[in-house]
């Protein structure tokens, strides 16, 4: 039996780079905006988003509460909230289907955080 090779998903999946990306965040007293998160094998995922109105929709299924928001991050802002979390997101979950958000086909398309930075990086 063939061992099965690991292989990154790309994205986004038109294969053109976002120089905007949006993210779930809380609003914080201090000013510091927390990103919403879930958990997937003990390890804590980010889904970005590569437009607003996905993220939106997305939040609206989650009914979070009027603390939490979509924000807008540049390449690097988001890049230097990856770096500021690496303790806590282990995965990035790019553009996630709103109905099906742990099914394994969405799943599929988990990228490391140092996959997804290096991805921003280069683009």
């Amino acid at each position: 039996m063939k061992k099965e090779e690991y292989r990154e998903p790309s994205w986004p999946p038109s294969g053109r780079s976002c120089l905007v990306h949006y993210v779930i965040a809380r609003r914080e007293i201090t000013g510091f905006e927390l990103p919403h998160t879930f958990f997937h094998v003990g390890k804590e995922v980010l889904p970005v988003f590569s437009s607003a109105e996905a993220a939106r929709r997305f939040l609206a299924s989650l009914a979070l509460g009027d603390r939490w928001h979509v924000r807008e991050f540049s390449t690097g802002e988001l890049v230097s909230l990856l770096f500021i979390l690496p303790k806590r997101v282990a995965w990035v979950l790019p553009d996630p289907p709103l109905e099906r958000l742990l099914a394994e086909d969405a799943l599929s398309q988990l990228m490391r955080r140092d996959s997804f930075v290096e991805f921003l990086i280069a683009n």
